[in-house]
């Protein structure tokens, strides 16, 4: 039996009636077609530079390349060593320097003098852990899409997002609001020749 989109949507409809919200299954057929667009999006792939500047929100400041960011802490290695930042102390990271490029052998690093801007850059609203890192001593990471609450201050996911081939999005700023908890990151589409 071939699966189709027509399928999918269907048995998704069936589901949705079965599971009693009869009502929104007939009144917003919409959703159900966002549901399963949002499914089949790709990852949304980012690098950020290797400089960090962690901007608190009592006014100091913290440098350094940033490994990790979940909801509880950031993590910023400097000299050698790892030092955690609760999030709650964090306003905002600017990134700044040389970008880990991954490329079919291995990544590389390149500077910014060395890729194509495609466009302006983009304010991605992200749930806090929507964030996944493929590696973290080069800054190489992944927006997660079923993550993503909007783009550029509109809802949801665009198309032209759900499957970013041959670029990737360089992080300039990333923007932390506590309540909800929503990462603003702001990056900007490049393209790169291997």
């Amino acid at each position: 039996m071939k699966i189709t989109k027509i399928t999918i949507i269907f048995l998704v409809a069936c589901l949705t009636v079965a599971g009693g919200d009869i009502r929104q299954a007939i009144g917003n057929p919409n959703q159900i077609v966002q549901s399963e667009v949002e499914s089949t999006a790709k990852p949304i792939p980012v690098s950020l530079p290797v400089k960090a500047r962690v901007l608190l929100n009592n006014g100091d400041s913290r440098s350094g390349k940033v490994m990790d960011i979940n909801s509880q802490h950031l993590t910023i290695k400097r000299d050698g060593s790892n030092r955690k930042e609760a999030i709650a102390n964090v306003a905002r990271i600017e990134f700044d320097g040389e970008v880990w490029w991954p490329n079919s052998s291995r990544p590389i690093v390149i500077h910014g003098d060395e890729v194509e801007m495609k466009g302006k850059p983009r304010r991605f609203q992200v749930q806090m852990d929507g964030l996944e890192w493929v590696n973290t001593e080069e800054g190489i990471a992944v927006i997660k899409p079923e993550a993503v609450i909007g783009v550029d201050d509109r809802k949801g996911l665009p198309r032209s997002m759900r499957n970013i081939i041959n670029s990737r999005y360089i992080v300039s700023v990333i923007e932390f609001q506590s309540e909800p908890q929503i990462l603003i990151i702001t990056a900007t589409s490049h393209s790169r020749e291997e």
